[in-house]
This record gives structure tokens, sequence and C-alpha cells, in this order.
């Protein structure tokens, strides 16, 4: 039963990375699954195999299929770049290897070194789960690490069954402590299968969420995005919003094209993504104008000069860079704060475009007769 439960864990694996390629971990887990059942096939075949052939081959591929299951955790979870520490798994094989072949005549050392060493993978793998888990990651993080538990405190009774029996007497197999562990695996395997299936699901949700709240050109947030934080932090005390339209944008796009125009836009994007402190989201409302949502501004005249600093900080970049490639003539800015101007996005919105329009008519050329132009 438990080698179909490995088969059937290789097959949900396969299925998984072929339908998330570009997710990571898929890859590590897939092949612990592979190695899982090709360890409890090197068991079954002791009698064609050989004790001294069957017993390092299940034990050694057993400890990489932990490891690669903790690689892949720790991949998946981004804890480890991508490419690094390839060389843990291998490392992990060999020395359960080698050791598991130096003591196959002595089946209770081996068995305490063996179990330990999967205790410490193990042990490994629950922190890597819960570590900065994410609220709607906890529930499927804690179902599998109390199955990871269990499994812990079978080895350890298996090693504790080990240092109690006396030296010679202590035989693996025969033990009954070894049907513990069997029976834990099939728990184990089936919680890591059912977690996975779970945890690919929900970074899935959240891709297409992401997608969802993102503006395509420029990868920052969107007027959905924006709606999002609105309903979560208005009507608080000292959220703000700043509104960010560019000046002379419609001639870049009538005098160098709509591709250059696409370029000013994630200029001034990245800009922006570059001065945001913690707590302020990057917005496109549309069109040329941008947004800058503050979850906590303090008051009003704290708010009005930190516009006026980024204002400053872009005006001067534009002035810059314009030389090397097509960009607006400055930006116009607006603020609105809560409560000063209002509690819901609507009143926010209204207020700063105001300040905005302000802005933009101040920074106008006077003309000949002394109007604006």
């Amino acid at each position: 039963m438990i080698i179909m439960t490995c088969v059937i864990s290789s097959m949900v694996s396969i299925v998984l990375w072929r339908l998330n390629r570009p997710m990571a971990g898929l890859v590590s887990w897939m092949m612990a699954a592979f190695a899982g059942t090709a360890a409890f096939l090197a068991w079954v075949s002791m009698p064609w195999l050989g004790r001294a052939v069957a017993i390092p081959l299940n034990m050694a591929i057993a400890t990489g299929s932990l490891m690669l299951i903790l690689d892949g955790t720790l991949r998946f979870r981004s804890l480890i770049p991508p490419g690094r520490l390839r060389w843990m798994t291998p490392v992990a094989v060999m020395v359960a290897a080698v050791q598991v072949r130096a003591n196959l005549d002595q089946d209770w050392l081996r068995i305490v070194l063996n179990d330990v060493l999967n205790s410490l993978i193990l042990a490994a793998m629950i922190a890597a789960l819960l570590h900065h888990a994410r609220r709607d990651e906890r529930i499927i993080h804690l179902m599998i690490a109390v199955a990871t538990v269990l499994m812990i405190v079978v080895y350890l009774i298996r090693v504790d069954v080990a240092l109690a029996t006396p030296r010679g007497q202590f035989r693996a197999p025969g033990d009954p402590a070894h049907a513990y562990v069997f029976f834990v695996s099939l728990i184990f395997i089936l919680s890591w299968t059912f977690g996975m299936l779970l945890m690919v699901n929900l970074k899935v949700q959240r891709a297409l969420a992401d997608m969802a709240d993102r503006d395509p050109l420029t990868g920052i947030g969107n007027r959905r995005m924006l709606d999002r934080l609105a309903g979560r932090h208005l009507p608080r005390s000292g959220t703000a919003l700043i509104l960010i339209d560019l000046d002379g944008f419609k001639r870049v796009n009538d005098d160098h094209g709509h591709d250059q125009g696409d370029q000013a836009l994630c200029w001034i994007a990245d800009m922006l993504k570059a001065s945001v402190r913690p707590g302020e989201t990057v917005i496109r409302m549309g069109g040329d104008e941008f947004a800058l949502f503050v979850e906590e501004a303090g008051d009003a005249t704290a708010l009005g000069q930190r516009v006026h600093r980024l204002a400053a900080r872009i005006n001067i970049a534009l002035a810059r860079d314009r030389h090397l490639m097509p960009l607006p003539r400055r930006i116009s800015t607006g603020y609105a704060i809560v409560p000063d101007d209002g509690q819901t996005l609507t009143d926010l919105c209204a207020a700063a475009d105001r300040r905005m329009y302000d802005d933009k008519h101040a920074a106008r050329p006077a003309g000949p007769c002394g109007g604006q132009r």
C-alpha cells in the first residue's frame, strides 16, 4: 500500500510540475516522490537484492527523498536563491550511504545514526514551512508540520528502542518499531502530497490575483489595487492619497510615437518605485496619471513636505534625463489626507485632484501680457 501511495504522489507531482513549470521547488518535490518510491521498492526487493544491497539503498534513497522535500520547500518559499545549495541533497545521500554501509552489521548503530539524521532534516522542514508563514498559508503548513512531527517522533522512538535493547539483540528489519515507522510514513506521504496540492493552488491563486491588481505595462498597481487598499485602510486617520500627472506627455506621444510614450511611463513608474517608503504603494490610475497610496502620512503638513520633496526629486531627474529619451516636461502633484479632506476614496481623489490642477496651473509660464499660457 505504501508503494502505491508513493506512485500516486509521484503522478500528482508530475502533473503539478507540468502545469506550473516556472514555479520554484516543484522539480525537487517531483524527484522526492520518485526517490520515495525507489526507496520502498529497494526495501521490498531485499529477498532478491540481498541485505547488503537493499538496506543501504533503502536508507540512502529515503534520506535523499527527505532532503529533496526540504530543498523543494526552501525554493518554493523563496528562502534560498534559485540554483544555490544544490549540493545539499547529494552530500546527505553520500553521508547516509557511507554510514549505513559501514554499520551494516550493527543494526542499532545504523538505525540510530540514520534516524537522527532524518529527524534533523525533518526539523529543518518544519522550520522552513513555518518561517514567516502568511495567514492564508498557516493551516496548510500546520497540517504538514503535524505529520512531520509524527515522523520525527517515531524516528526517535526507534532510536530509543535501538539504544535500550542489549547490543546484538536489536534486529532491523524485525523489531516492531519498524512497523510504526512504515505506518507513519504513509501518513507523512499523504499529508505532503495533499499539502503540496494546496500550496501550489494557493500560490497560483495569488499569482492570478496579483496579475489582476497590476498594470500590465509598468508592473505597478492599478485602480483595482487602489480600491482594495482603500477598503482596507479607510477611513483611518492619517491615510493619504498623492496624485501625480505628467505635464507635456501628449507631446511625447505625438512627436515620438506611442512606443516612446510607453517607455516614458515606465521611466516614471520606476522613479516612483525607487522613491516610495514602507507603507506607500505606487498606482497607475490610467493614461498619464499615477498615484501613491500612503497608509500612514502623519498630518497634512508632513504630507505636504513629502509631496514637495517627491516632486522636486522627479522633476530634477526629468530635466537630467530628457536628453537621453523623450520625457514629459514635469510632474504636477496633489494630495489629500484623512480626515482633513474626507474619509472616502472619492473624497480624497477629488481633493487631491483640485490641488494637482492648482499645481499644474501655477507652473504654467506667464504669457506676454502677464496672463498664463
